[in-house]
């Protein structure tokens, strides 16, 4: 696949990805947004990379044509190599269409995804000389090389042109910036660690747990600890995955093991989530048929210039 600008959505570092999502989510000051990154989170990032994709690209639609180009002269090019490839393999001779066709597709399979209805179609050609197709087929091919560029400069709809192509850039950029997506059962802070194969989850610093659903038993108000600190207490939990039983935050490996969550009694969440859930306290209580929270009142007097201070200072980042 053709290689992507990261400057397109300031995905340089994980590090960046992740401020400039939740830069982006503070600046728009959403509910709804903020609601599906925190329950959705991988939907949320791959539908928000792909947006800043097409951006990019309609600002910039020539780059758009010379990585669709790219793509497609390799594949094309690889088309001819492995036609004329089996073509010498017979040396020359005629033979059977069908187990020719089939040596093709067989050798392209990891490049092409050939639909069955189409292949039942070439098949049918059971009578045909293997040596004219493959002249025919090469023919074609390169009628197709003098073509792309022409018509994808025409087509100016840069949603029409990533759609067909046989790659995702969002799934790209998200598989290098993104690392497993897998979020903490308590508090939905996405995995920190780099890559997809790790034996363990972890996250530097949890959000309130009222933001993964979690609520007071017998109040039912969502709660605004902190799971980084319940786990470092004498506090219960119950979920799906403990069949609705309470056991000890201590005991949370028995459950998650694949989570570590560090026991830190002092750290709380960052203003950042503060001011989200004190801000969104009732949207979210409604959205999780819940009752909302007791929000402290310091948490109320973060405004939004706070909480983006606090992203800054998180990520060491400079906003501009």
């Amino acid at each position: 696949m053709p290689t992507l600008s990261f400057k397109l959505i300031d995905c340089r570092t994980r590090s960046f990805f992740q401020f400039s999502v939740l830069k982006d989510l503070l600046l728009k000051n959403d509910f709804k947004h903020f609601l599906q990154y925190t329950q959705e989170y991988e939907k949320f990032v791959k539908d928000w990379i792909s947006e800043k994709i097409v951006e990019y690209f309609t600002d910039n639609y020539n780059k758009l044509c010379d990585i669709v180009v790219c793509h497609q002269t390799k594949i094309i090019k690889k088309i001819k190599h492995t036609v004329e490839g089996e073509t010498s393999a017979r040396g020359g001779k005629s033979g059977n269409i069908c187990q020719f066709i089939q040596e093709i597709c067989t050798k392209l399979e990891k490049e092409l995804v050939i639909p069955k209805t189409a292949l039942d179609k070439f098949m049918a050609l059971n009578k045909a000389d293997p040596m004219d197709f493959s002249r025919c087929l090469i023919s074609i091919m390169e009628e197709m090389e003098k073509k792309p560029r022409a018509e994808f400069e025409q087509q100016k709809d840069v949603k029409s042109v990533l759609t067909d192509l046989p790659f995702k850039p969002e799934n790209e950029l998200f598989s290098r910036v993104f690392g497993c997506g897998k979020q903490c059962p308590f508090c939905k802070t996405p995995c920190e660690a780099v890559g997809k194969d790790h034996p363990e989850h972890f996250a530097s610093v949890h959000r309130p747990d009222g933001i993964g659903q979690y609520r007071w038993r017998d109040s039912k108000k969502l709660t605004t600890d902190v799971c980084s600190s319940c786990v470092a207490s004498e506090k219960q939990f119950s979920c799906s995955a403990t069949s609705g039983n309470y056991h000890p935050y201590k005991d949370y490996r028995k459950f998650f093991p694949d989570w570590r969550i560090q026991p830190d009694a002092i750290t709380e969440a960052s203003d950042y989530w503060k001011y989200v859930f004190a801000t969104f306290n009732d949207q979210f209580a409604k959205e999780f048929n819940a009752k909302a929270a007791d929000i402290p009142e310091s948490w109320k007097l973060i405004d939004n210039d706070k909480a983006l201070k606090s992203l800054e200072e998180a990520y060491r980042m400079i906003i501009e």
